[in-house]
């Protein structure tokens, strides 16, 4: 009899996704919007909205904020990225996400 073989599945060594918005959101609040980034890693986080520069956000209750002030109305996509802050380098990138401010 052969040995039943099992597979193992590599959990990503980097995770960092965008919890708010979601994808397809219609914000409404144009003066703040806090939004709100997870991850189960070391690092710092950041976020980018329109391919800007990106801005470090807040660690604060087990999650990461960004505090968006006045928001233009219309259709944005946000990039949060993950960093070594020791040696200044990109661990991971989230899936973008695109809203609707009106």
């Amino acid at each position: 009899m052969s040995k039943k073989q099992t597979k193992t599945v590599k959990k990503p060594k980097y995770e960092i996704t965008i919890d708010h918005p979601k994808d397809g959101e219609v914000i409404t609040h144009k003066v703040h919007y806090a939004v709100r980034i997870g991850t189960p890693n070391n690092g710092v986080v950041e976020l980018s909205i329109d391919g800007s520069e990106f801005h470090r956000c807040r660690h604060s209750v087990g999650y990461w904020w960004y505090d968006w002030y006045n928001l233009p109305v219309g259709k944005h996509v946000l990039v949060a990225r993950l960093v070594d802050p020791q040696k200044n380098r990109t661990l991971k990138k989230s899936q973008p996400v695109k809203c609707i401010v009106k």
